[in-house]
């Protein structure tokens, strides 16, 4: 699976129970939420607007995705657009730009599709790390983990399920 393949089966509407912990203040929490990803064309003006600090052309965007969540309980809502540009003849790996509801300008992350189709996300930038991982045990159920380190660290594990509306088989 590729890049571009990886988003294809991520689109659509999912239900994810997250757990977090917090090693610093030993605090762990659980949420719900629906999550909603669509692919977003190249040629989209956000895509264009999101690549133009980095001087990348539209022709050089793989696949581009917006997600957009809803807590169940508390009803924080977000969204995010992700845009993956591959390292020259190697879609395998690439640069990621990422822009998350409240920012003011995109972050340039990086992307790794490895063999065993785990998908690898990684940003950093001013004194923030963080690294996800995303698979697919099943077509229809997307694992994700994630560690951010900065002014504190968490770790995360997330189970997504594909709403039964937008299932796809395998």
């Amino acid at each position: 699976m590729n890049i571009k393949e990886f988003f294809q089966h991520r689109a659509g509407a999912w239900s994810s129970q997250r757990t977090s912990h917090n090693p610093f203040i030993q605090k762990s929490e659980s949420s719900n939420s629906v999550i909603q990803i669509a692919l977003v064309e190249a040629t989209d003006p956000q895509i264009t607007v999101l690549c133009q600090p980095y001087n990348f052309a539209a022709d050089r965007v793989l696949c581009a995705a917006k997600i957009t969540w809803e807590g169940l309980i508390d009803r924080q809502k977000g969204a995010s657009i992700l845009v993956a540009i591959a390292d020259q003849d190697d879609v395998q790996q690439g640069k990621l730009l990422s822009q998350h509801s409240g920012d003011k300008s995109p972050v340039l992350g990086r992307y790794a599709m490895e063999k065993d189709g785990v998908l690898r996300l990684v940003n950093e930038h001013d004194a923030l790390f963080a690294e996800e991982k995303l698979w697919f045990p099943r077509p229809n159920i997307c694992m994700r983990t994630s560690v951010t380190i900065g002014t504190s660290k968490v770790s995360s594990f997330c189970t997504e399920i594909r709403k039964a509306e937008t299932a796809k088989s395998p």
